[in-house]
């Protein structure tokens, strides 16, 4: 697939339990004291989150970015966020010149906090720290991160 000034990018973790790709495949919540569970589980259920990049138009200046994501299909994660950004975004082109990245996630928009507030401990956070990389065009992991993310951001197929 060749799209012009769009890339496939996925963000490679800091944490090492994320090394592994053990599927995401149960909705329900995993026991909170379970960290990697959790973790992984976040990432599966949602579809988007923060993404900060250091900003090369505001002098390294951190800049984060509401970004669409997957980790593959519905309930199948991988626990890899895959993402399908282009060049006329700063965060691409952020990321073109400083790999370093975070991601930041929150259990609020699944659902599952109930009425609390996203700030009360009982609704999980993660932040994933790493670097984002290019996906190599034309590789089984380019057509694997194609397909995670039209399953999850349909108008994204039509880019």
């Amino acid at each position: 697939m060749k799209f012009k000034g769009v890339y496939y990018i996925c963000l490679f973790f800091l944490i090492g339990s994320f090394e592994t790709s053990i599927g995401v495949d149960d909705t329900s919540k995993p026991d909170p004291l379970d960290g990697v569970a959790t973790a992984r589980w976040l990432v599966s259920q949602n579809n988007w989150g923060v993404l900060s990049t250091i900003s090369i138009e505001l002098g390294g200046a951190p800049f984060g970015n509401v970004v669409s994501f997957s980790d593959g299909l519905p309930d199948k994660g991988c626990g890899i966020p895959y993402f399908y950004l282009t060049t006329l975004d700063p965060t691409a082109r952020n990321t073109l010149k400083d790999e370093r990245a975070s991601l930041t996630l929150s259990e609020s928009p699944i659902g599952s906090c109930g009425k609390a507030d996203p700030e009360n401990p009982t609704c999980a956070k993660l932040t994933l720290t790493g670097k984002l990389t290019l996906v190599t065009e034309n590789t089984t992991e380019a057509e694997f991160a194609a397909s995670a993310l039209f399953s999850k951001h349909a108008e994204m197929k039509a880019s």
